[in-house]
């Protein structure tokens, strides 16, 4: 074999490795492509599922919250209404001694009944989509002062515009945790809650001048249901941050796309 064949030999060698190689290097560029894509695929249909899954779990939770809203108006409305009414009865035949003790538990009465169904109302999502967030959120504030529970301000900055009754619903009952988390742990004396419409979102400022918590500390933000805050605001695609430090009151902030 001379010189030239030797050549062409290798020539023809070179040919087929690079050949291979490109068919290689191409098979596994389309294998990591496909991988790739299967991979996303199974995140997206992992992340559909979970939003299926949250999405089912506010709806059971909004409709066990109409169920109480509905008893609680219903059912036990008409108790305290009977009661009532049994009372007015009553008070004719007494003494005009034990009258007056009698028109002072009818107004009791009539006050427990008024403020149960203002908590049947705040409960109940289609009072929500009824009345809007803003005044939704006014009725709540509003019920504190009432009760004496808490000083309590509302405040709206720039001109207010409705947002789907998904984002209101669910901004909404997020407030309504901070607020019970306010009332029940914070031991504090003043909430102001700011609702600030801009061109492109809503932005939510909620703040107390309680105790406040360690926010580092996980046992905290699940007893305070961040989490379940958390995975409602990312149903609407909002944001959502907490911040609070022992003994210098707790604030939470949500930015809600318009």
């Amino acid at each position: 074999m001379d010189n030239k064949e030797i050549e062409i030999l290798i020539f023809i060698t070179t040919i087929i490795v690079l050949v291979l190689a490109l068919t290689l290097i191409l098979f596994f560029f389309k294998f990591q492509q496909k991988k790739t894509a299967y991979l996303l695929k199974q995140r997206e249909a992992q992340k559909k599922f979970e939003e299926e899954i949250s999405k089912s779990k506010l709806e059971i939770q909004e409709q066990a919250l109409q169920n109480i809203s509905w008893e609680i108006h219903d059912n036990v409305g008409q108790l305290l209404s009977v009661a009532k009414m049994q009372l007015n009865i009553m008070q004719v035949s007494l003494p005009e001694s034990h009258q007056q003790k009698v028109i002072e538990t009818g107004e009791i009465i009539g006050k427990s009944l008024q403020e149960l169904r203002g908590l049947a109302k705040s409960l109940n999502p289609d009072t929500i989509k009824s009345k809007g967030l803003i005044e939704s959120i006014t009725l709540e504030i509003n019920r504190f002062n009432r009760l004496n529970f808490i000083s309590a301000t509302l405040k709206v900055i720039h001109e207010p515009y409705s947002l789907s009754d998904e984002k209101e619903i669910i901004l909404f009952r997020t407030l309504q945790e901070f607020f019970n988390n306010t009332l029940k742990h914070a031991k504090a004396n003043k909430l102001d809650v700011v609702l600030q419409f801009t061109d492109s979102s809503l932005e939510i400022s909620a703040e107390d001048n309680g105790v406040g918590f360690d926010i580092d500390d996980k046992s905290n933000r699940t007893g305070i249901g961040l989490v379940n805050m958390k995975s409602r605001a990312k149903l609407i695609g909002a944001k959502i941050d907490l911040i609070s430090s022992l003994n210098k009151g707790t604030k939470l902030l949500i930015s809600c796309p318009k």
